[in-house]
């Protein structure tokens, strides 16, 4: 870990993405092939493409609330977005263009999360009502409603083999679901307040971070996760405080040696993940990070908040 590089007074490194106007940034997402990215605000959507040097190529503003989540396709041709307004928009993504191209409506309140299915087939949706809902990609059908959570949905994620669908609440628990066997649930752990994020690393570890201020590790144990015909061992393998006033942004290396996160505390901190030591805090952002995306391929991060920012970071990760 080279961590000179991620030295706080090397601004050389560090470079606001210039554009953003967006209010507060809730979300960023890398495409899959790392070409483009997308940020949810307070005032909508932004989409950068190529060198993220200058302001933004698209604005979309199809949505009547603050944009709450992004995801692309795993072809990396649709971008779904979701938001305070009730509704999830398809976004259709071409040369020069970026175009609506279709509204699912169902959830009674704000659309919190999202997710995609690994195969592309279908999209997850979580609602502030404590409801996931399932809908089919290519007719945008609903496909399941699963109601078990008692309080809003604030993560979902697809495990890489699609079987496994997580997600976390503010009613302090992350969740399980088994697509294949009727999307029966079990509770992986809890937090002491709500979860805030969630993140699988290849190794098989799901990381989540809360507002009670901690980061913790669950040991999914890889063979178990993508089998048929095996449960998940439920054991709490680690837990350290990581951010004062709360944890809110969550991601693992690609590897999965490193975790980063983002707090309350306006602080940017990178984690050893088997050991839980902190290998270095930054702070360049004025308000709390709020999210961070690091690139497919590594070696890029980028961080937003509520300082109405998004920060380009070069690391080695």
């Amino acid at each position: 870990m080279q961590t000179a590089l991620l030295a706080p007074g090397n601004a050389s490194r560090i470079r606001p993405l210039r554009g953003v106007t967006f209010g507060w940034i809730s979300q960023l997402r890398w495409s899959p092939s790392g070409d483009m990215l997308a940020i949810a605000g307070g005032e909508g959507l932004a989409v950068y493409r190529g060198g993220f040097g200058g302001t933004a190529d698209f604005h979309l503003r199809g949505h009547s609330a603050p944009v709450k989540d992004i995801a692309f396709h795993p072809d990396g041709q649709l971008i779904a977005s979701c938001s305070a307004d009730t509704r999830i928009k398809l976004w259709k993504i071409a040369a020069q263009s970026i175009a609506e191209s279709a509204t699912l409506a169902g959830h009674p309140g704000s659309v919190e999360a999202l997710a995609w299915h690994p195969d592309g087939s279908s999209l997850a949706s979580g609602g502030a009502d404590g409801s996931i809902r399932l809908w089919d990609a290519a007719t945008g059908a609903w496909q399941a409603l699963l109601a078990a959570h008692a309080d809003e949905v604030t993560a979902l994620a697809f495990d890489p083999s699609g079987r496994w669908l997580f997600s976390g609440s503010r009613d302090n628990s992350i969740r399980r679901w088994d697509i294949r066997a009727n999307y029966t649930c079990d509770i992986v752990g809890r937090h002491d307040d709500w979860v805030r994020e969630i993140a699988l690393s290849p190794a098989g570890f799901l990381a989540s971070a809360s507002k009670d201020m901690s980061i913790r590790l669950w040991d999914m144990d890889p063979p178990l996760l993508n089998a048929v015909d095996s449960g998940i061992r439920r054991q709490r393998t680690r837990r350290w405080k990581a951010h004062a006033g709360g944890v809110d942004a969550l991601a693992f290396s690609p590897d999965g040696s490193l975790l980063v996160s983002g707090g309350r505390d306006n602080c940017l901190r990178i984690w050893e993940t088997e050991t839980g030591r902190e290998l270095a805090a930054l702070a360049q952002h004025r308000r709390p990070l709020l999210t961070l995306a690091l690139h497919p391929a590594g070696g890029l991060l980028a961080t937003g908040g509520g300082d109405n920012r998004v920060l380009l970071w070069a690391v080695p990760l």
